[in-house]
C-alpha cells in the first residue's frame, strides 16, 4: 500500500485527531500503564508521533483511532519497559473517578471502593501487556473483538484466546488473592 500523498498529509489535522479520539487514547494509555503525569507525557508523545508519522497514515489501512492507539500502544510497551529497567517498582494506577455520582458517599464507603479499584488494578497489573490490552479494550472500553482485531492488527480468533486466557488468568489471580486474604 502506498503511503498517503502530500495532499492527505495537509488534510490529517492533528489537532483535530486529539479533540475527537484524545479521551479515548487517554484511557487506554492510563489503563495499559500510564500513572499520573505519565498518562498525559504519553499522550503528548503519541499525538506527537502521530504528526511525525502523519505521512505513513493509510486511512485504507486503518482508522485515525486504530492508527493513534496503535502508536500509543507502543508508548506505553516502550514506558513498561523502561520504568522496570530504571526503576525496578510496579507502576500504579489512578483511581477512576465516579462519573455516575449519585449522592455523596461516606468516607467508609469511599475507601471500600477505592481498595476494590485498587485491587482490580493491581490483578490487571499482574497479566500479561497483551492478555491486558485485550481485556481492557473489551470489558473496559467494551470495542468489540472485530474491532480489537483490527486496532491490533491481529486475527479475531487471536483477540477471542487472548480474551479467554486473560479471563482465565484474571479468575485465578483473583481467587488466589481472596485466598490469601483469607488466610491471614
Amino acid at each position: 500500500m502506498a503511503p498517503t500523498t502530500e495532499a492527505d498529509v495537509t488534510e490529517l489535522d492533528i489537532d483535530a485527531l486529539y479533540r475527537q479520539h484524545g479521551a479515548f487514547i487517554a484511557r487506554c494509555i492510563e489503563r495499559l500503564g500510564g500513572r499520573g503525569a505519565a498518562v498525559e507525557d504519553l499522550l503528548q508523545e503519541t499525538f506527537i508521533a502521530a504528526y511525525r508519522h502523519r505521512d505513513e497514515f493509510d486511512p485504507e489501512r486503518a482508522s485515525p483511532r486504530t492508527w493513534l492507539y496503535g502508536i500509543a500502544a507502543n508508548m506505553c510497551r516502550t514506558h513498561r519497559r523502561s520504568l522496570r529497567r530504571l526503576f525496578s517498582f510496579r507502576t500504579r494506577w489512578l483511581a477512576e473517578t465516579d462519573t455516575h455520582v449519585s449522592r455523596p458517599r461516606r468516607p467508609d464507603e469511599q475507601l471500600a471502593r477505592a481498595q476494590r479499584a485498587q485491587g482490580v488494578r493491581d490483578l490487571l497489573e499482574e497479566l500479561p501487556f497483551k492478555q491486558r490490552e485485550v481485556f481492557i479494550l473489551f470489558e473496559l472500553e467494551e470495542l468489540d473483538g472485530e474491532t480489537i482485531a483490527r486496532m491490533l492488527g491481529v486475527p479475531a480468533g487471536t483477540v477471542s484466546s487472548r480474551l479467554h486466557k486473560a479471563r482465565e488468568t484474571f479468575s485465578s489471580l483473583a481467587r488466589q488473592r481472596i485466598h490469601e486474604e483469607e488466610s491471614v
